[in-house]
């Protein structure tokens, strides 16, 4: 099946009989075909990383070990981020989830002009979410 083309994927929604209501639609629409331009935080924490709110992140780093935090996973979501800074970026799950084999709330660093796509392929029953990387082989 071929992916949707523009036109059909930038669709707008509206409030009828239909299975999600239209701005529920919309919303998704939107975050999934947007993207996000940040500045890592050089808080360098958790609690302190600069959130990650769109499906694609491009991210700048000012120092090695400046940090962005992921959402609240749940199970398909995914998340592109490219760092295209010259540092390595640290990256946060949110609070109670887990990067790959790493323990809850353990950072991952994300080589410096890398891309990754982190995946959310499990929660637990008691809401923790696991986000699994694939990192490129290239840079950016």
């Amino acid at each position: 099946m071929p992916l949707p083309s523009a036109n059909s994927r930038n669709q707008r929604f509206i409030s009828s009989r239909q299975l999600l209501p239209g701005d529920w639609a919309n919303a998704v629409n939107d975050s999934q075909g947007s993207t996000q331009t940040s500045t890592a935080s050089t808080t360098q924490t958790q609690a302190g990383g600069t959130p990650i709110v769109n499906a694609m992140a491009v991210v700048t780093t000012a120092n090695a070990g400046d940090a962005v935090t992921l959402p609240k996973g749940y199970v398909g979501l995914e998340i592109l981020i490219a760092n295209i800074s010259a540092n390595a970026l640290n990256v946060f799950p949110a609070v109670g989830d887990s990067i790959g084999v790493g323990a809850a709330n353990a950072v991952y660093s994300q080589t410096a002009s890398r891309s990754a796509y982190y995946r959310c392929a499990k929660v637990t029953s008691a809401g923790a979410a696991t986000w699994y990387p694939i990192v490129s082989a290239t840079n950016n």
